[in-house]
């Protein structure tokens, strides 16, 4: 198998492993499954949301996993685990712990060389965003409750130790 196919392999692998962590969690914390778009590769800019959580990955892949949605789906979401007063704040608190939840399911599934950071939310758009070089970044589009947010996946195999000759 060449390198490219093995790249390829684990992409499709790895992506299917983060849609089966955004089906669970839907199921299980608002009882509503959630429909997932079909992945695709992205080009030029991110469409980032209302609010944004990023996971920096390392260990065997390395990269970040972004997690991008409306303010209506993340108060929705709130209302779910009995916060019926969405705030700024609290809307940043659910962003980030659902861009946790995924990317600690997925964890489970790869082991523990793959390692998550805490999450870093913002709101907006920042002026500069900086992705992993040489890495795809791949768009799983996510609607619930006819709310369309999105999981930016932005991992790659890490690069290989330097050896000491």
């Amino acid at each position: 198998m060449s390198s490219t196919t093995a790249s390829t392999s684990l992409h499709q692998a790895t992506l299917s492993i983060f849609v089966q962590a955004i089906m669970r969690y839907f199921d299980r914390v608002a009882c509503i499954p959630a429909e997932i778009g079909t992945p695709f590769l992205l080009e030029g800019e991110a469409e980032l949301l209302d609010v944004t959580s990023v996971i920096g990955v390392t260990g065997d892949l390395q990269g970040c996993v972004f997690f991008t949605a409306p303010r209506p789906l993340l108060d929705e979401l709130l209302g779910h685990i009995a916060e019926y007063q969405p705030t700024d704040e609290l809307r940043c608190d659910i962003c980030g712990e659902v861009a946790n939840t995924f990317t600690g399911n997925v964890r489970k599934q790869l082991g523990p060389g793959f390692m998550i950071s805490v999450p870093v939310v913002f709101s907006g758009r920042p002026e500069h965003l900086l992705w992993p070089k040489n890495t795809a970044r791949y768009v799983i589009p996510i609607v619930w409750q006819s709310k369309r947010s999105l999981l930016i996946v932005c991992i790659g195999d890490a690069p290989a130790a330097l050896s000491a000759n």
